[in-house]
């Protein structure tokens, strides 16, 4: 079973609960959540609530909240050494309308976790498959599901990944500023995600989360670094809204003239 820290975090940090707080305008459970026609149905509701002009804003920014999953994955293995149960059969999804913004929460029915062996050459297999496991049997259907229900392309799905796994290293990195010992263990646990981890299990030519992150100055704070989005989060298809300060399909003349 889940201990009780895990539980809160996951709540707190990772939009992971087991009991839903507030009415879903729509939710995706079991085999709906692999389903085009239920899928699509949920993505036309998300698109009407965020003002898209077509489902594929709906499924990036879907992709975009998944990615709280993704990152609790990895938040768990390495301070926890454990790994919850992602699997689609334990995960509900809900679309849910809050003051001034709309937001997608996971729901998990059951909180069972499988911990990592003590020896590290023991972990380090049950890493990997506890990895593969996750984005073989939940992620790439999903992504896949998204991709027929939106006809947005698959990679671009895939691409939203790196840059919600990216926002979550900065965070670990500003929370446990002074511990080393997790930072590292952070950054091999990482180094298998991106290396370990064979195309096939995305069912891709190649790792979609195997990029190098651009960085560029912030407009407000010189001091200060910004990532580039590892693609465009169609945030300009959204009525009234333009291009990311830090998308990638804009140079520097484009970001030099960018208003919010």
């Amino acid at each position: 079973m889940m201990n009780d820290r895990i539980r809160e975090e996951l709540g707190k940090h990772f939009n992971l609960v087991q009991e839903l707080n507030g009415v879903p305008v729509a939710s995706l459970c079991g085999e709906s959540i692999v389903d085009p026609e239920a899928m699509r149905s949920f993505l036309s509701a998300y698109q009407q609530l965020i003002e898209g002009q077509d489902l594929t804003v709906a499924a990036a920014y879907f992709t975009s909240w998944f990615g709280d999953v993704a990152a609790a994955l990895q938040y768990t293995i390495s301070v926890h050494d454990a790994a919850p149960n992602f699997s689609l059969a334990n995960l509900s999804i809900h679309l849910m309308k809050e003051t001034g913004y709309t937001r997608i929460a996971f729901q998990l029915e059951n909180m069972d976790v499988t911990l990592a062996p003590k020896d590290s050459e023991e972990r380090t297999v049950w890493l990997e498959a506890e990895l593969r496991r996750f984005y073989s049997q939940t992620a790439r259907p999903l992504m896949e599901c998204l991709s027929k229900a939106s006809g947005l392309h698959v990679s671009m799905l895939w691409g939203q990944l790196p840059t919600a796994l990216q926002n979550y290293r900065e965070n670990i990195h500003n929370t446990y500023q002074d511990d080393e010992a997790l930072l590292r263990q952070f950054a091999a646990d990482e180094l298998v995600l991106q290396n370990g981890l064979e195309a096939d299990v995305f069912g891709l030519a190649k790792n979609p989360l195997r990029v190098r992150v651009r960085m560029i100055d912030h407009p407000l704070e010189p001091t200060k670094r910004l990532a580039i989005k590892n693609v465009c989060c169609l945030q300009y298809l959204r009525q009234g809204r333009s291009y990311c300060y830090t998308c990638p399909r804009l140079g520097k003349k484009e970001r030099a003239n960018w208003k919010p």
